[in-house]
């Protein structure tokens, strides 16, 4: 019976990744069905109304009704929607609210909670067959021949005033893990509903150190810190040594290629990696193809066109804003998205960069980018600068030095934490070579030390970002401190979280 459900659903798994579009024609149509799907569903509900759907045929009319819109946009529709009230945003009432993690936010103002109605969740649970569906293409059948980790939040939901669930969107999901994946997946209820982060890792590492794990997904960075207190548990150097069997990784939440250099250390080279791009919103692409940890880097992503979304990409330089089969190599855009859950081309708050049509990389956040002094430093300029430096990175975060009567000039300061010592003065170096040969605004302030001085390193001790994190009450899980930010107060809570010599 087991092996049947099995093998049912993996066949099923790659008849859903074999039918993704890939031309411009095939992402157009595709997209086409899906807007039409949303609008009709959306237009007797209240946001239906108030935006006008019930008229809206195609893309265009859709664009020339309703301009781009925000969290803020929706206030009236989300308090009645976190009441329980029905055919509000979606048909039907919401099954939760899905509690983002605020990384953008200096403060609590940043938690926002998306409602997740029947349709959102459906799409949701497609969104990651595809990406396992990926990886199984590429890893075969022994994939399936062990446990499958799942490293997120805490899947504990507390009902609102209301009675309506809240909590992270990977509490809200777990309950619809498909029956036949149900025997895989780790690390089992009662410790995914572990709130506190460390006692949920050494929980973790007490129930599979020596069990046989074929899959691991989450974010790159808190993988790297179950990865090493695995390794000691169990007296070894490399992650490989105590699951040698491990065949791939999912993951995303994060910039990869930092982190790059510290996986190639504890995975087989063999070990196939897939990233995906979720959000509390929806699930937005996948990697194009499966990668292994000695290439460069991942593939570019694949927009999922046909999962029950529609996406929409505003050009960072002008222009009118194109669907995903016009993305364009190389260009930035704002990413926006229209979904079953009632959100009308709203703006995630994310850059990408275009990779040709229905491909795309993410850029960073729209919040999370370094222009202070108007050097238009995007994160993906970030994440490649400090892997230029060589180094082992398992954390990092940039601040401005701002100017001052004394001194005019500012400069980045870069907060790096790495297991391998850190030579401050080559690594700020090394990132300054790097990104005045790659981004021309930065090359312009930097040059003469006219207005922007070269940047320097603050090395933290093994740790530090985790306790930051930890003061704020959001250690583990899908939070992560930003890339950068716009003044000094994630570099001021690094600050007191680390011992500076």
């Amino acid at each position: 019976m087991v092996r049947g459900l099995l093998g049912y659903g993996v066949a099923r798994l790659l008849a859903l990744d074999d039918r993704r579009p890939v031309t411009p024609a095939g992402i157009r149509a595709a997209q086409d069905r899906e807007l039409a799907r949303i609008l009709a569903r959306l237009g007797p509900t209240a946001v239906g109304r108030r935006f006008g759907l019930g008229d809206l045929r195609d893309a265009a009319a859709f664009r020339d009704r309703v301009a781009p819109t925000g969290y803020g946009d929706y206030a009236g529709e989300l308090a009645r929607s976190a009441q329980g009230e029905p055919d509000v945003l979606f048909p039907g009432r919401p099954r939760a609210l899905a509690q983002t993690s605020g990384t953008t936010s200096s403060g609590a103002a940043g938690e926002r909670f998306i409602p997740q109605g029947a349709d959102l969740l459906d799409h949701h649970a497609r969104g990651g067959r595809a990406a396992l569906a990926r990886l199984a293409a590429a890893v075969g059948p022994r994939l399936f021949a062990g446990r499958m980790l799942m490293l997120g939040g805490s899947t504990s939901l507390t009902a609102n005033a209301h009675g309506v669930p809240v909590g992270d969107l990977s509490g809200i999901v777990v309950d619809r893990i498909p029956s036949w994946l149900q025997g895989f997946y780790e690390p089992g209820r009662a410790i995914a509903l572990e709130s506190d982060w460390e006692r949920k890792l050494a929980r973790i590492v007490e129930r599979l150190a020596h069990r046989d794990v074929r899959l691991v997904s989450g974010i790159p960075s808190w993988m790297l810190v179950l990865f090493d207190r695995l390794c000691r548990a169990r007296g070894v150097e490399r992650l490989r040594d105590a699951w040698p069997d491990l065949a791939g990784l999912i993951h995303g939440g994060h910039a990869v290629a930092p982190t790059l250099p510290m996986l190639r250390h504890h995975l087989d080279p063999a070990t196939r990696l897939v990233e995906v791009y979720p959000a509390s919103e929806g699930f937005l692409a996948v990697g194009s193809r499966a990668w292994t940890p000695d290439e460069d880097g991942p593939p570019p992503l694949a927009c999922l066109c046909a999962h029950g979304i529609w996406l929409d990409f505003l050009p960072e330089d002008g222009g009118p804003a194109v669907g995903a089969d016009g993305l364009e190599d190389g260009r930035l855009y704002r990413i926006l998205v229209t979904t079953p859950g009632g959100l009308l081309r709203y703006q995630i708050g994310d850059l990408v960069r275009g990779c040709g049509p229905g491909l795309l990389r993410v850029a960073g956040r729209v919040r999370c980018r370094i222009s202070v002094f108007g050097e238009h430093v995007e994160g993906d300029h970030l994440d490649a600068a400090i892997t230029a430096a060589g180094l082992r990175v398992a954390h990092y975060h940039v601040a401005p030095v701002l100017p001052t009567p004394a001194e005019p000039r500012g400069r980045h300061e870069w907060w790096i934490e790495s297991p391998d010592p850190i030579d401050p003065v080559a690594v700020a170096a090394a990132i300054d070579r790097h990104l005045r040969a790659t981004v021309l605004d930065y090359d312009a302030h930097r040059a003469g030390d006219q207005q922007l001085l070269a940047p320097t390193v603050v090395p933290v001790p093994p740790g530090t970002f985790a306790a930051a994190l930890a003061a704020q009450g959001k250690l583990g899980g899908q939070h992560k401190v930003p890339q950068a930010w716009a003044d000094r107060t994630v570099a001021d809570r690094l600050a007191a979280a680390a011992t500076l010599p």
